[in-house]
């Protein structure tokens, strides 16, 4: 598929390559949920799973803006594509903010119920641990148009704009540990939350693009997934792991989507992927399956802790690697099952 330009506002070719990501991430989100209890006391070769399952989340936000901001996406202007997207994201917000930090942490949790325990945890999206996407990429959608008007035309722009705000991120997430090392007092110039936490995810939104739009050569990306993979997996599992991390500056090393390491590894991973996949053609029947496959992934990332908490509640055993990886299974399988299931449902499908 070649890189788009200006008048490239036509119908989009089905690239495979964007729903095998999304489906391989939002497995890794669930997997990284079920495994969260485990990691800590497992293996090396678990914390270096850990590692590449960190892209996740950032491999989702990358392929949003490889989509939204091209050309195709803005062809009947900037109101339609925000009405388009708002309808399907703000009542799934509000549905599901409710639902988890209602019924899954107040009703059958037992945390408190207290107003100000509730409204903190909402204005900070800290309510459950996978919400904070919702508020993310609300945001990102809403400042897509604006994006879109100086990026979406080009892809030096767009490389250039998400490298700027990929250092401003690192910039930002850095200043709090190494200002309380340094001055003995945390400096916060970004407090996250409901109304903020798109802002340090806008260079993986435009550099989506840019991946997209001018993708590197072949060759680089051979580099990129050949070399730099493995090395910048190493150096986050060393950051899982080393004692440098566990407090001072080294924190700012200590991996979340935010880091360098999990940044850099992220960028690599996507970038290249996108790059060497993107002229990869499927059959109709296999397009078919991969379509709904990867539209069911909004609804997978939501549903997914409603079937995981049930399981274990249930007393879901998890004393061995087999358990866990049968549970993963459950999880995975049955979230996409009941996304797929409501899909069909008047109003329901609205919500997935």
């Amino acid at each position: 598929m070649p890189a788009e330009d200006a008048g490239a506002a036509r119908a989009r070719t089905y690239a495979p390559i964007l729903d095998v990501i999304r489906v391989l991430a939002v497995i890794g989100v669930v997997v990284v949920h079920v495994i969260a209890d485990h990691v800590p006391d497992g293996p090396v070769a678990l914390t270096v799973l850990r590692a590449l399952l960190a892209t996740a989340v950032p491999a989702f936000v990358m392929l949003s803006g490889a989509v939204n901001l091209s050309p195709v996406a803005m062809r009947h202007g900037s109101g339609p594509f925000l009405d388009r997207r708002l309808r399907r994201l703000l009542p799934a917000t509000i549905v599901w903010t409710v639902f988890y930090a209602g019924i899954m942490q107040i009703v059958i949790a037992g945390q408190s119920a207290d107003p100000a325990h509730v409204g903190r945890e909402l204005v900070l999206a800290d309510s459950y641990p996978h919400l904070y996407f919702l508020p993310l990429i609300l945001g990102l959608t809403v400042i897509t148009p604006v994006l879109a008007a100086y990026v979406s035309s080009s892809g030096r722009r767009a490389w250039t704009v998400g490298a700027v705000a990929s250092v401003w991120t690192l910039l930002i997430a850095a200043l709090p540990p190494l200002s309380e090392a340094l001055l003995e007092r945390p400096v916060t110039p970004l407090q996250l939350g409901t109304f903020t936490y798109f802002l340090p995810y806008i260079g993986y939104y435009v550099l989506g693009r840019a991946a997209w739009a001018a993708p590197v050569p072949r060759r680089t990306a051979g580099l990129l997934l050949s070399v730099g993979l493995p090395l910048l997996t190493a150096a986050t599992v060393w950051a899982y792991l080393s004692p440098v991390t566990s407090g001072g500056a080294g924190v700012a090393l200590l991996p979340t989507y935010l880091s360098p390491f999990v940044m850099a590894l992220s960028l690599t991973l996507v970038i290249g992927v996108l790059s060497c996949g993107r002229d990869w053609e499927v059959s109709e029947r296999t397009e078919s399956v991969l379509r709904r496959a990867g539209d069911a992934t909004f609804g997978v990332f939501l549903l997914h802790f409603v079937v995981l908490v049930g399981l274990r509640g249930v007393g879901f055993p998890e004393d061995s690697a087999l358990a866990v990886l049968a549970l993963v299974v459950l999880v995975a399988v049955g979230s996409f099952a009941l996304t797929l299931l409501g899909k069909q449902i008047p109003g329901v499908r609205a919500l997935l």
